[in-house]
């Protein structure tokens, strides 16, 4: 869940596995007792049946299993251990919020109370499948009349082991993927018949390239390097 908040107060690094990205959230945290009360509130009007999930910050592990909110919108957390937990709350896949607690010892008799306000949640992004269909329907910027080539970085240096995903254009709803790998000297070869594809590449500290390429025995002869670019989407 991705809600930012007034209060910019902590940074939760969570990677998205989809695109391999670091995706930053900013949440609001608050100093807490071990017993809470949260209050899941929707447009000012307490929301039922809510869900919330609890977190440890520190490796993401959910503590218990989910909670749902009673018809006043509350839930209790009891008898936390000292440490920092990060609370999501979701009534429908469009909606969401969420919190940090820092529960620290001496405050067992008391009880803190917390609202989360749902507010609409960003659209989720896009798949690779989704994207690759995107370059396959964009201008082709590579002709060659083999697939065949090798992956470097800007400074012409070999990338080994590059994850290549080629994205073969059909009828219907079933995707065809072709997920062939560049060896330990960034080679890759992979005999296609003539026609267009998309194709993705990836490796660990790269950004992802997508090509839209085609192949055919009128086209050049040979597939220039392909140059992947640094950065933190794999």
């Amino acid at each position: 869940m991705r809600v930012l908040a007034p209060l910019l107060n902590c940074l939760l690094i969570a990677a998205k596995a989809t695109l391999a990205c670091t995706v930053v959230e900013v949440v609001e945290t608050h100093p807490s007792s071990p017993n809470v009360r949260l209050t899941v509130l929707r447009d000012g009007i307490p929301q039922g049946d809510a869900t919330l999930v609890v977190r440890l910050q520190s490796n993401a592990q959910e503590v218990g299993p989910p909670l749902t909110t009673d018809k006043r919108g509350n839930a209790e957390l009891r008898n936390m251990a000292p440490g920092t937990y990060c609370v999501t709350a979701a009534a429908d896949p469009r909606l969401g919020a969420s919190l940090c607690l820092v529960v620290s010892k001496g405050q067992d008799g008391k009880r803190s109370e917390f609202s989360l306000k749902l507010l609409p949640l960003p659209p989720p992004p896009p798949t690779l499948a989704e994207q690759l269909e995107q370059t396959s329907k964009s201008p082709l910027q590579v002709r060659a009349r083999k697939f065949e080539g090798t992956v470097t970085d800007v400074t012409g240096a070999s990338i080994p082991h590059v994850r290549i995903v080629v994205y073969v254009p059909r009828s219907g709803t079933e995707l065809n993927l072709i997920k062939p790998e560049a060896d330990e000297e960034g080679r890759f070869s992979l005999p296609l018949s003539p026609g267009s594809y998309a194709v993705a590449f990836q490796s660990p500290g790269f950004r992802t390239r997508f090509v839209g390429f085609a192949i055919g025995p009128e086209e050049p002869p040979e597939l220039g390097p392909i140059v992947l670019q640094v950065g933190t989407c794999t």
